[in-house]
C-alpha cells in the first residue's frame, strides 16, 4: 500500500508533498553514495592531491600506483606490509567464514532444542541463561577472554598446579593461531534470540508428524526446519559474516605476527605507518613510495577492499534479508 494514495495526487498540496519528500529521499541517497565516492576519488590520487585545499571532486592526474602495488604485488617489507595482499585477505575470508559457519551451526542448534525439545520451564530458564551474555559489555569480558585464550581453559593469570605436586595442569595456547580469533565468536546470544524467535512461530504438528514417522531429530532439524527458516538464516549468516569480517580489536590483541593480521588490522597499521611517513620524511622509502604516488591513498584502497566482500554478501542475500524483516526480533 502506498504511503500516499493515488487518488488526489494532482492537487497542489499533494504534489508539493511528494516533491518534498522525494528530495528528502534523493538527499539521503547522495549523503550515503558520497562518502563512497570520496574513498574511491581519493584512492586514484596522488599523495600530493589528498591534503590539497580546496580539495576536488576529481583528480587533476589520476594514478593507480596504489592499486597495482596491492593487486600485483610489486612491493616487499615496507612498513606494515610485509607480505603480499593476498595473504591478509586469506586471513579475513577463512577466520570469517570458519566464524560464519560454526556459529550459524551452533547458535541453530541451541536455539531448536530450546525450542522444541525442553519443557516449557526448562526452556525459559536455559533461555535466560544463553542469552544473559548479552547483559556483559564486550569490553568488561577482554581480559577473561585473553586469560583463556592464552592458557586454555583456565581464566586465571598463571596456571594452577596440580593439588600436591609442582606441576601445572595441562593447558593451551591458541595465541598467534586462528583459533584466537575463531573460538571466541563460536556463540552469540543474539543469534539464539532470532533463531528461538523463528522456530517457536513453526508448527509442532510438522515436528510431531516427522517424530511418528520415524524421523530423527536432526532429520528433522534438516528435512523440515532448514527449508522453512532460509530467512532468519539468512539474516544471521549476513550479520555473523558483518561482524567478523570487520572485529578489529580482539584480533589486534591475540594476532602479533604479520602474517596472521586480518585486513581490519592491516588498515590501521596502514594508517599508522602514514603518519610516521609524515613525521620522518626524510626516511627514504617514505620519499621512494611517495614519489610514486602512494600515500594516504593506500588507505582508501584497504578500506574499499575491505567493504567489498561484505557488499558481496548483502547482494547474494538480499531477497532473504528482506524476508528476514518481518522475523520477530525485529518488531
Amino acid at each position: 500500500m502506498p504511503l500516499i494514495p493515488k487518488t488526489g495526487r494532482n492537487k497542489p498540496k499533494i504534489k508539493a508533498l511528494l516533491i518534498g519528500i522525494s528530495a528528502i529521499l534523493w538527499l539521503g541517497i547522495f549523503l550515503h553514495l558520497f562518502p563512497v565516492w570520496w574513498m574511491f576519488v581519493t584512492s586514484i590520487k596522488p599523495e600530493r592531491e589528498v591534503f590539497m585545499f580546496p580539495p576536488s571532486l576529481w583528480p587533476k592526474t589520476p594514478t593507480f600506483a596504489i592499486y597495482k602495488m596491492m593487486f600485483y604485488l610489486t612491493y616487499g617489507g615496507w612498513g606494515p606490509v610485509q607480505y603480499p595482499f593476498y595473504v591478509y585477505f586469506k586471513n579475513s575470508a577463512i577466520m570469517t567464514g570458519s566464524i560464519v559457519i560454526i556459529q550459524v551451526c551452533i547458535t541453530s542448534l541451541v536455539a531448536y532444542s530450546l525450542s522444541k525439545l525442553f519443557s516449557a520451564r526448562w526452556s525459559r530458564i536455559l533461555f535466560l541463561f544463553f542469552i544473559g551474555t548479552m547483559l556483559v559489555p564486550g569490553t568488561i569480558s577482554l581480559i577473561p577472554r585473553y586469560l583463556m585464550i592464552s592458557h586454555f581453559p583456565f581464566l586465571t593469570k598463571k596456571v594452577p598446579n596440580i593439588p600436591f605436586t609442582n606441576y601445572p595442569f595441562p593447558s593451551h595456547s591458541f595465541l598467534e593461531s586462528y583459533w584466537a580469533v575463531i573460538l571466541p565468536l563460536m556463540y552469540a546470544p543474539f543469534s539464539v534470540l532470532l533463531f528461538k524467535g523463528y522456530f517457536d512461530g513453526i508448527p509442532n504438528e510438522l515436528i510431531n508428524a516427522a517424530r511418528l514417522d520415524g524421523a530423527s531429530e536432526f532429520g528433522i532439524f534438516r528435512r523440515i526446519i532448514l527449508p522453512l527458516s532460509k530467512p532468519v538464516f539468512a539474516v544471521i549468516s549476513y550479520f555473523a559474516f558483518a561482524g567478523a569480517w570487520n572485529q578489529f580489536i580482539w584480533p589486534l590483541i591475540t594476532l602479533r605476527t604479520n602474517k596472521l593480521w586480518p585486513i581490519s588490522v592491516l588498515l590501521y597499521q596502514f594508517q599508522w605507518e602514514m603518519q610516521r611517513w609524515r613525521i620522518q620524511a626524510s626516511d627514504p622509502q617514505a620519499q621512494r613510495l611517495m614519489a610514486q604516488g602512494i600515500g594516504y591513498n593506500g588507505i582508501m584502497v584497504v578500506a574499499i577492499i575491505e567493504s567489498i566482500p561484505v557488499f558481496i554478501m548483502f547482494v547474494i542475500f538480499r531477497e532473504q534479508l528482506m524476508k528476514g524483516i518481518k522475523l520477530r526480533g525485529f518488531k
